[in-house]
C-alpha cells in the first residue's frame, strides 16, 4: 500500500502545484501580451500597445459578439495599428456601460481632448471642431454622422455606431471622406476605423480600443502617418476609459 500512498501524494502534490501556478486574476488575452502589461492591467492602469499588425494583438476570447466588433478592424487588416485596454472590476462599477455610452454618444464633447504632439512637445485640441449632421437611435443603438475637425487633416467625414445591453458595450468609428495630409491623400474613405469594445469578463469589465489605419507606407511620411493617426487614436481611447 505504500507505493501507492506514495503515488497518491505525489499526484496531489503536483496538482497542488499546478493549481498553484494558474493565476488567479484571469483575463481574455494571449502570450502576446508581456507580464509587465499584465501587472500594469491588475492594477488598474490603462495600457497603450503599439501593436503595428493585426496578428499582434492581445486579445483571446471567444464571447462572440466581442469578436464580432473587433472582426471590422481585422477586415481592414491596417497597417497602423493599436491597443488600447483597462481593467476594472465589476463591484462598484456596476453602471460601467450606462456611465460610458453618454460619453461617446456626446459628439460635442469630443471638442478640446488634449492632444500631446510629439513633433511640436505641446497640447494641441485633438478635434477642434465636432458636429453632428445626423443621428438616429432605435432602442440601445444609436447611428450617428458627424463632422469631426481634426488639425492637419481638417474636416473628417464620420460614420460612428454605438450599441449596448446590460453586460456590453460596442463603438465604431468610420471615415467617410479621404484624408490628406501635405496635399498627399494618405488615407481613403473607410480606412481608417476605431472601436471601443467593453464586455464583462468573470467578475472583471474589459475596456478595449483598437484602431487602425490602412494607408500607404511611403518612406519620407510613414513615420509622421504612424504618429499622427495612431496618437490620435489612442489619445481618443484613453479619454474616454480616464474619463469614466
Amino acid at each position: 500500500m505504500k507505493p501507492y500512498n506514495y503515488i497518491g501524494k505525489t499526484l496531489s502534490s503536483i496538482f497542488l502545484l499546478l493549481i498553484a501556478s494558474v493565476p488567479l486574476f484571469s483575463l481574455p488575452f494571449n502570450s502576446k501580451i508581456t507580464s509587465e502589461e499584465m501587472e500594469k492591467l491588475k492594477k488598474g492602469e490603462v495600457i497603450i500597445r503599439n501593436t503595428g499588425n493585426i496578428k499582434n494583438i492581445c486579445l483571446d476570447t471567444s464571447n462572440p459578439k466581442v469578436n464580432e466588433s473587433v472582426k471590422v478592424i481585422k477586415d481592414l487588416d491596417p497597417a497602423y495599428l493599436a491597443e488600447v485596454i483597462q481593467i476594472r472590476p465589476v463591484t462598484g462599477n456596476e453602471h460601467l456601460i450606462d456611465s460610458l455610452y453618454p460619453i461617446l454618444i456626446d459628439i460635442p464633447s469630443y471638442i478640446g481632448i488634449p492632444y500631446w504632439s510629439e513633433r511640436h512637445q505641446c497640447y494641441f485640441d485633438l478635434y477642434s471642431d465636432g458636429k453632428i449632421v445626423s443621428q438616429k437611435t432605435e432602442g440601445s443603438s444609436s447611428s450617428i454622422h458627424a463632422i469631426l475637425t481634426m488639425s492637419p487633416f481638417g474636416d473628417i467625414d464620420t460614420d460612428i455606431h454605438i450599441e449596448k445591453t446590460d453586460d456590453f458595450l460596442f463603438y465604431q468609428n468610420t471615415n467617410l471622406n479621404d484624408l490628406y495630409f501635405d496635399n498627399i491623400r494618405c488615407v481613403k474613405k473607410q480606412n481608417m476605423k476605431s472601436a471601443i469594445v467593453v464586455f464583462r469578463d468573470g467578475d472583471n469589465w474589459v475596456l478595449y480600443g483598437l484602431g487602425g489605419v490602412e494607408a500607404p507606407k511611403i518612406f519620407f511620411l510613414k513615420s509622421r502617418i504612424e504618429v499622427s493617426f495612431m496618437n490620435r487614436i489612442k489619445t481618443f481611447c484613453n479619454f474616454v476609459f480616464k474619463k469614466l
